[in-house]
């Protein structure tokens, strides 16, 4: 990766490959923790960020994500977070979000995060019950309401995750897990359907993910709810009271370049899209590969849609005609139309986006369009 040459690039992401354990649904690139290894990679991310402080780079949005940044050692947390401050811009609005897990997440940890500048952070539930944590090795006992109270003493802006799916949950608890959520007043949840991967312990196991009907059922039942509540679904997966979406994920979303830092992180950095190799002893020593991919004029117009028809707001014709120089009905003639008639995909005041039906039949919309 070159960051030597200045672009317009407002959005930082750092990796943090680590955790205390290993939850069998993950696919991430991702390490049990041990503080040899943990020492060693913070001081190669410090030797990156050092590029790019160098660089005079300033980021409206910055993202430490893994893995669990929280993992990381209060020593460790303060020599990074030292070199990580000094690329925040200031005189923006900016988001800091760093990722937590309940059981590594304390008082010290959070008065470190606030001093550094963070004002989001986003924790990693997963469900309420201890029972359905058990199965994905998450055996620890927390006062959820008394943790938040304790967040909420140092950021206001908070989400956590949810993944609904999970072995031995039905909808009784998924709707427990979401009273619960209301009950902690904050402004944003994530929440995932469990997927199996390949390369997951579930996957191993035998494990399978719900059957399309009943992941149906759950998403209506998640969607309903939060909505009575006042959240809105700004992307797929994504709930936020007014005010609170995300600006980092809306970069993603909104497809717009950004840097990733560390093992397996990815970036786009126009016109290529990269993401670094996930060997943590080559990182160690030093080595940055990556593997690049050339952006055609095509493929820009493919990752736009990707990314775009996942928002709940789409995009405007007119953002497309002024990236592509073409128009978009012109690109899509004979592919959309069958969408518009069944109104999964709308147009109006000169913005296309999904219906509520689109959006949860995306994959089956993006791959009969691209």
């Amino acid at each position: 990766m070159n960051t030597k040459k200045k672009t317009k690039i407002n959005s930082l992401y750092i990796h943090i490959p680590f955790c205390d354990s290993i939850c069998p649904y993950c696919d991430f690139t991702k390490f049990i923790s041990k503080d040899i290894f943990k020492f060693g990679y913070v001081n190669q991310l410090i030797r990156d960020l050092n590029e790019l402080i160098a660089g005079n780079y300033k980021f409206k949005t910055i993202y430490i994500g893994g893995g669990t940044p929280s993992c990381l050692s209060i020593k460790d947390l303060t020599k990074l977070l030292k070199k990580v401050k000094l690329l925040i811009n200031f005189n923006t609005n900016y988001e800091f979000t760093i990722e937590a897990n309940p059981e590594s997440l304390d008082e010290n940890k959070l008065r470190l995060f606030k001093s550094a500048g963070i004002n989001r952070i986003s924790i990693g539930i997963q469900s309420f019950n201890e029972k359905i944590l058990e199965t994905i090795n998450r055996n620890y006992h927390i006062n959820y309401f008394n943790l938040i109270k304790t967040v909420k003493k140092y950021i206001n802006n908070i989400n956590i995750d949810l993944i609904y799916g999970l072995p031995g949950q039905n909808k009784d608890e998924l709707l427990k897990d979401l009273n619960n959520f209301i009950k902690l007043d904050i402004n944003h949840i994530s929440t995932y359907s469990l997927s199996v991967n390949p390369m997951s312990i579930f996957y191993v196991k035998g494990y399978k993910e719900i059957d399309e009907d009943l992941s149906r059922e759950f998403y209506d039942t998640i969607l309903d709810f939060l909505r009575k509540h006042g959240f809105e679904r700004y992307e797929v997966s994504n709930f936020a009271k007014p005010g609170y979406e995300s600006k980092h994920n809306l970069t993603y979303w909104n497809d717009e370049e950004y840097i990733g830092l560390g093992v397996g992180a990815s970036g786009y950095i126009y016109p290529y899209r990269y993401k670094n190799y996930s060997n943590l002893t080559s990182y160690l020593q030093g080595k940055r590969n990556l593997e690049k991919e050339l952006i055609t004029k095509n493929d820009n117009k493919i990752y736009f849609l990707l990314c775009n028809l996942r928002k709940k707001q789409g995009f405007l014709l007119k953002t497309y005609e002024i990236l592509f120089k073409t128009r978009f009905f012109d690109d899509f003639s004979g592919k959309i139309e069958i969408f518009l008639e069944n109104n999964l995909i709308i147009v109006e005041n000169n913005r296309v986006f999904c219906s509520d039906e689109g959006l949860i039949k995306l994959d089956l919309i993006l791959k009969e369009i691209i």
